[in-house]
């Protein structure tokens, strides 16, 4: 008799056991999309703070040295298409140098530089979104030109689609690939909330601009002379 009672108290039946699974499921079908969510909020959150650093690194490195173009070896500014921080002459390798390094001469404009500007710029590690990361310093398209989802003009005002860069001026500029189009709107609405009137102006007007090249290209603006 108390062995028949013993079985009937102990564990979940059958039954039971479906109920509780069936609830769980739903609330894991809730809950995990949310999460994910919020992870991919902050990355871009992560994304548009890094971009107000390099915007700030490079108008103090634009203060000291007069340009925005990177200094060659001589001291003297030079364009740089690359943007890759492995490559030592270009923009983001130079802002993270320290004024002590033997690369500073103190030759031409080396003798105003101060750096480090900046304390980390990976390309091959894009703060929270992307697969890689690029700082170029290069000459833009000129005034007025149609502005593209991956040439070097920007409609800073929003109101054309044509570039609002002076012509002749170089412009320094994020380039990140591997950003997916709703990561690229979602950031917009960040860095350009009152820009474009539908998806297909917001991916070309504004400070930042979005082509599906390399699984979703972002160009981000920086600074132009």
């Amino acid at each position: 008799m108390n062995e028949r009672r013993f079985k009937k108290k102990q564990g979940f039946t059958l039954i039971e056991m479906i109920g509780v699974l069936a609830v769980v499921a739903v609330l894991a079908a809730l809950i995990i999309p949310k999460v994910f969510q919020i992870i991919t909020s902050s990355k871009i959150d992560a994304l548009a703070a890094a971009m107000k650093t390099y915007e700030t690194a490079v108008t103090k490195y634009y203060v000291d040295i007069g340009s925005i173009l990177p200094l060659n070896d001589s001291g003297k500014p030079q364009a740089e298409g690359s943007g890759n921080s492995a490559t030592v002459r270009s923009l983001p390798a130079r802002l993270t140098l320290s004024s002590s390094d033997a690369l500073v001469t103190g030759t031409n404009l080396w003798s105003k530089f101060n750096g480090p500007y900046l304390e980390k710029f990976d390309t091959s590690s894009p703060p929270g979104l992307g697969t890689n990361m690029y700082m170029p310093a290069r000459r833009a398209v000129s005034y007025g030109t149609t502005v593209t989802g991956n040439n070097l003009g920007w409609d800073l005002k929003g109101d054309d689609g044509k570039s609002d860069l002076n012509s002749n001026a170089n412009v320094v500029y994020l380039r990140l690939t591997g950003i997916g189009e709703d990561n690229f709107l979602e950031l917009d609405r960040i860095v350009d909330a009152d820009i474009g009137n539908n998806d297909t102006e917001k991916k070309l007007r504004g400070r930042a601009k979005w082509h599906s090249a390399s699984n979703g290209t972002l160009y981000l603006y920086l600074a132009h002379q």
